[in-house]
């Protein structure tokens, strides 16, 4: 039943998120993509995935979801989602004054840690080179402005 429940209230917040997508006002002339794309967009996946799970709730022959939250608690493993959490949290702290690049690489580390990988040079590197694509994409293509943080790149 909570399956069922959670599946129309979703696919009742698609509806909303279309209809108020479809309320925002087009601006005047050519624009290649106006400010109603991104809710669209949204909506859309929204509307797609809910609809997903409405047809799977209502399909007859699915209990399944029910035993599969009775053994949650048991696999659970607490110390972890509180790691993440707490690695969360200090991102979030030292991210302005780091730097966005400086502390998603040592984020990324960190939640690699924590969910079990113990490649330390590997995981850094591929933090380092997703956290500089992403701020070159966002600060230097979009001009969208990232804390630069204590090391200022020269590139």
């Amino acid at each position: 039943m909570t399956q069922r429940l959670v599946s129309l209230g979703f696919l009742g917040v698609a509806v909303v998120v279309l209809a108020q997508a479809f309320a925002i006002p087009q601006g005047e002339g050519y624009q290649a993509v106006g400010p109603r794309a991104f809710p669209l967009l949204v909506g859309a996946g929204l509307a797609v995935v809910s609809v997903m799970g409405v047809v799977q709730a209502f399909r007859p022959g699915t209990s399944s979801a029910g035993t599969a939250t009775s053994d949650e608690p048991e696999q659970t493993h607490w110390p972890s989602v509180l790691l993440l959490i707490g690695s969360l949290v200090a991102y979030a702290l030292v991210l302005v004054p780091a730097g966005y690049w400086q502390a998603t690489t040592a984020f990324f580390v960190a939640v690699a840690r924590v969910l079990g990988s113990r490649r330390l040079l590997r995981d850094v590197l591929v933090g380092l080179v997703l956290a500089l694509a992403t701020y070159f994409l966002f600060d230097r293509l979009l001009g969208i402005s990232l804390p630069p943080g204590l090391v200022r790149l020269a590139i």
